[in-house]
């Protein structure tokens, strides 16, 4: 602890000292002008986010709409007024329920109908590209359903196929090492994907579902590339160059990435954007991990603990970490492999830890701002929010198929 104390304020002013060499030749009050014109037509597509985290993972779950109401402001990350607010026209949203069941994913699958129903005038599912671009024209938040454990796909082809007539259309290969693959903070089993994982390509393939591969090791990364027949994504990742950790995406596998025509949806993840904040991240994770077995073994007080987590964090500050950190993955992967695979997504709902200034839903334009203000173009950022998205999913359908 004494060493995060000494290290925080040098991290505090190199951030500033990075700030200072970004060269900005667009005014602040231009680059928002600019990203206001540009959201009008060119609303965002989130790649990845937990909504449900908050009807069926938290101490009080589960929950109904009626517990948790989206049209007013929410206490987690995510609802209407703020998707609004940040121009958010689509998103890949998580659906899961409590329990790794079927009945409880189907709980999960009977929420999201219902959410759109109750919130009809605001939110659309969709499952194809071209029903995304109409319910965005029509003023729509549209939901793509997505599934970040794959495990609760089992062994069985049939669950992928009749989940994909529910409305499935993004799978995360792995989360943690699963039957498919090995996950990118786990225990390798297969050195990378397993002979059932290359079924599971050729079938996402056939079906023309987008392959999502967040969260597995890079070795699996590349064993999907070398297989697919479609673009992939990558739904909510960051650079491994800037902030090193295994889930982030390494520079051969981006330029792998620019081949498959992919897209990689960078995130404002604090410990996936600055090597600083992920190592003050494992040392919090590492500091409550012993003080819970610690407090288990004695038979301690649950709120005694959560008491001592919390002062040890109000001693022990995260570092600064804001969009500036966040924009220099975008200028890096645009330099590398180029802006055509380029997205954006969120995480949001799914997090503890967010960027100053960039606390929910509502603060995208804050991103676009800083990419304005560095010299990113108009087109550039149509295709960031919404237009590589678009592409990539529209290149997945034509090779399904089911066509």
């Amino acid at each position: 602890m004494k060493c995060l104390l000494q290290i925080v304020p040098g991290l505090l002013l190199m951030h500033s000292a990075v700030a200072q060499q970004i060269q900005y030749p667009v005014s602040k009050e231009k680059a928002k002008q600019i990203v206001a014109e540009i959201l009008k037509t060119s609303p965002i597509i989130d790649g990845h986010n937990d909504l449900f985290v908050n009807y069926f993972d938290c101490k009080t779950c589960p929950k109904d709409l009626t517990d948790y109401p989206i049209d007013i402001i929410a206490p987690g990350q995510t609802d209407i007024p703020r998707m609004r607010q940040g121009a958010v026209g689509g998103l890949l949203m998580n659906i899961f329920g409590r329990e790794r069941t079927l009945d409880s994913y189907m709980q999960a699958w009977d929420l999201l109908y219902r959410m759109q129903d109750k919130y009809s005038a605001d939110l659309k599912i969709v499952s194809t590209a071209a029903e995304m671009r109409k319910g965005m024209q029509e003023g729509k938040i549209t939901i793509l359903p997505s599934l970040e454990r794959s495990a609760r796909l089992g062994d069985n082809k049939y669950l992928l196929r009749t989940y994909y007539k529910l409305g499935l259309r993004s799978v995360t290969f792995a989360y943690e090492t699963n039957q498919f693959a090995d996950g990118s903070n786990d225990t390798a089993k297969y050195n990378g994907i397993s002979a059932k994982g290359k079924e599971m390509v050729k079938e996402m393939n056939r079906l023309g579902m987008l392959i999502d591969i967040s969260h597995i090791s890079s070795k699996a990364m590349n064993d999907i590339l070398d297989i697919t027949k479609a673009p992939i994504i990558f739904s909510h990742s960051n650079v491994k160059v800037l902030c090193n950790i295994n889930r982030n995406v390494p520079d051969d596998v981006l330029k792998r990435l620019k081949l498959n025509g992919g897209i990689i949806m960078l995130c404002p993840v604090p410990y996936f954007t600055t090597n600083a904040h992920f190592d003050w991240h494992n040392l919090n994770d590492n500091f409550f991990d012993n003080l819970s077995a610690k407090f288990k073994k004695n038979r301690g007080d649950s709120a005694e603990l959560d008491k001592i987590a919390i002062q040890w964090e109000k001693d022990n500050p995260p570092p600064l970490v804001t969009e500036v950190d966040l924009a220099n993955h975008f200028d890096y992967v645009k330099k590398l492999i180029g802006v055509d695979y380029i997205g954006i997504a969120g995480d949001y709902d799914g997090i503890e830890y967010t960027i100053k200034g960039m606390e929910d839903v509502s603060t995208y334009p804050k991103l676009l701002i800083e990419l304005i203000r560095r010299g990113w173009t108009v087109s550039e950022i149509r295709k960031i929010t919404s237009g590589n998205f678009l592409r990539v999913f529209e290149e997945v359908e034509k090779h399904s198929k089911l066509k």
